[in-house]
């Protein structure tokens, strides 16, 4: 099968050439991207909380990597889920969100490596300042998350059927729209993405 039927051979291979230079250059553009946020440490004492797992951290959004809240389909959870977010982060004085504060309970079974950013978020573990609590940990220890295994490796579930057990926060709130959303957020793909 021929690249570019119908095209003389040296405007085939000019296309070719141009297709790899714009490849070569998007690919080293994403490792310079990738670069600036595994360094990137930001610091907020009053972020902004967008919902249960996305706040506005010093400018930037950031989506706390492992965990999912309840979204737009379940809109009086995902009020709930907000509300106790923007509470701890005010209680414990804000957070602190970068690549180099991955939890070791991350590292329990091999997950999909979270990319950089999704939808114009940074993908980020984020720590609460006064304690140095994993947000993501707290918001499930606490019912208001779920453990999202692909990028958590199954880090949060104990903590997730414990609040579910003890209908914890959104558990006793809406139990099976808790549970549809844990099931969702519990499979692990077979092969994960480079």
């Amino acid at each position: 099968m021929k690249l570019f039927p119908g095209l003389p051979n040296h405007q085939r291979v000019m296309l070719a050439l141009m297709f790899g230079a714009v490849s070569v250059y998007a690919l080293a553009q994403q490792k310079q991207q990738i670069g600036r946020i595994a360094s990137l440490r930001l610091i907020d004492p009053a972020p902004r909380v967008i919902d249960g797992d996305t706040l506005e951290v010093a400018g930037s959004t950031v989506r706390t990597v492992g965990i999912d809240a309840p979204d737009d389909d379940l809109p009086q959870l995902k009020r709930l889920s907000a509300q106790t977010m923007a509470g701890l982060v005010q209680r414990d004085g804000g957070v602190e969100c970068a690549a180099s504060l991955f939890d070791v309970a991350l590292r329990q079974e091999q997950q999909c490596r979270s990319p950089a950013t999704s939808y114009g978020r940074l993908n980020l573990p984020c720590r609460l300042e006064k304690n140095g609590a994993s947000l993501a940990a707290t918001m499930v220890a606490q019912g208001y998350a779920v453990d999202y295994r692909r990028y958590s490796g199954g880090a949060y579930v104990k903590l997730m059927q414990q609040a579910a057990r003890q209908r914890m926060g959104l558990w006793g709130q809406d139990y099976e729209g808790m549970r549809r959303l844990a099931v969702d957020r519990a499979g692990l793909p077979a092969g994960c993405p480079k």
